[in-house]
């Protein structure tokens, strides 16, 4: 692991604004490492420990509001306990040898290994979803730029198209990638309120979105 000042910053700014979102959360030790790992792909744990891959952090040679995006979706998918409810479904679908770590590149592993027919593939679209959206407004609420969400994906796929030329198979598939843009891009506009609004006060939005705003 990796100890980085810039992951460190990030994780900090964003730390009093994401606790609003689960009871007890102020108490947790968060915690952010890189991990010298080349795939494209971070993880988010209970109690606030987030790990990012150096393909990732450093392969795509992301900015700050990028940056902060990804550390959002995964504090997102701690404070919604998403490894819990990922693993018991995985139990209950029969896929418990897959990872039950949620992170970015979990649900297109998961898409490309397990049949659609099981209740894991919808589930795990709906927990990177709320990840995704939630990130949005703890990012914005933090005074990040929001709409650094649609460059960082699209980053995310110019580096799976060139590494299709290693043989490396696509995490995501277009559909997936086009399906997360578009999920993303329908609440861009209430998020940018919150950021300019932070930006201008430096105080969170009072309307917080709910889980079930998320997925249509």
């Amino acid at each position: 692991m990796v100890i980085d000042a810039k992951l460190d910053k990030v994780l900090n700014n964003m730390k009093s604004h994401a606790e609003s979102f689960r009871t007890g959360s102020k108490a947790w030790n968060w915690e952010i490492n890189a991990s010298l790992n080349g795939e494209l792909n971070a993880y988010g744990f209970p109690g606030g420990k987030v790990v990012i891959n150096t393909g990732l952090y450093w392969g795509l040679g992301l900015n700050e509001d990028e940056l902060a995006f990804v550390v959002a979706h995964e504090m997102a998918h701690a404070l919604r306990d998403h490894n819990r409810e990922k693993a018991s479904l995985m139990v209950a679908s029969n896929v418990a040898m897959l990872s039950a770590s949620a992170g970015l590149g979990a649900l297109a592993t998961v898409a490309t290994t397990v049949t659609s027919q099981t209740a894991y593939v919808p589930k795990a679209w709906t927990m990177e979803s709320e990840a995704d959206v939630l990130g949005l407004e703890i990012m914005a609420n933090a005074g990040y730029n929001p709409e650094a969400a649609l460059s960082f994906w699209k980053k995310y796929q110019q580096e799976e198209e060139r590494r299709k030329k290693y043989n490396v198979s696509p995490q995501m598939s277009e559909t997936l990638f086009t399906k997360r843009m578009e999920n993303i891009s329908k609440f861009l506009p209430v998020m940018q309120e919150k950021y300019l609004q932070a930006k201008n006060t430096g105080a969170d939005s009072s309307v917080s979105l709910t889980t079930q705003n998320i997925v249509k």
